[in-house]
């Protein structure tokens, strides 16, 4: 309740003390005049009137600001929603290529266990080239004749150094070279035979036996021939 004071009201001064002794009003001086106020009506509009600018421009700047913080806050969202979006296409893109690798390599150790399963296969039917690679043996062994002319061997009786490496690997010996076709004699020879010597002090002829694998035998009956060669049997 504000009422405005007049010095024309016809109130004695003594009348007005009194008046405002006796209430609860108190005389605020604002920009249109000099006013009471009651306290127990309005008691915040004595501090509206005599407060500062400056605090009527802070509480402004904080409704501002509560103003602006939902916003900034629905900005946030809305960066932290595109950011997650943008990774989960990240994602979606990265994910073909990732399963087509694992299942190129799914697929490559397929094969490979494929192709060993074969080569292991006892009913197999492997080749010599299969097995000793493009050349097995000696493309033209010779020896000489008494007379001194040459001649040519079976290139079966002369398996190349990598073959009898590989044969001695596989019956456990090692590999040495003699003259076993033509050790004395008028006839010489002129390429020595690659031979194994197993443990037991035997020695094969590692072109013999890689020359088992030429006549499409299984690989079952290729190990015999290979055992009962190293066993003399």
């Amino acid at each position: 309740m504000i009422e405005k004071l007049s010095n024309n009201s016809g109130v004695s001064p003594a009348a007005d003390l009194t008046q405002k002794a006796t209430s609860s009003k108190t005389l605020c001086h604002t920009p249109f005049g000099d006013v009471l106020v009651d306290e127990l009506a309005t008691p915040n509009l004595a501090g509206i009137f005599s407060g500062s600018r400056a605090d009527a421009r802070s509480a402004l700047a904080k409704a501002e600001t509560a103003a602006v913080a939902p916003a900034a806050a629905i900005s946030t969202v809305k960066a932290a929603v595109a950011a997650s979006t943008e990774q989960t296409a990240a994602a979606a893109a990265t994910a073909p290529a990732t399963v087509a690798a694992s299942t190129e390599q799914t697929e490559d150790a397929t094969a490979g266990t494929a192709a060993g399963t074969q080569a292991a296969d006892p009913s197999s039917t492997p080749t010599a080239e299969s097995v000793f690679g493009s050349q097995p043996w000696l493309e033209a062994p010779a020896g000489t004749n008494p007379d001194g002319t040459q001649f040519g061997y079976n290139p079966l009786y002369f398996a190349t150094p990598q073959t009898a490496e590989q044969i001695a690997a596989m019956v456990g010996g090692q590999v040495v070279e003699q003259n076993a076709i033509a050790p004395n004699g008028p006839i010489q020879q002129n390429t020595p035979n690659e031979m194994i010597k197993l443990s037991n002090g035997t020695v094969v002829n590692a072109g013999l036996i890689a020359s088992f694998y030429t006549h499409g035998y299984p690989q079952s009956y290729i190990d015999q021939m290979i055992q009962d060669e190293t066993q003399g049997a």
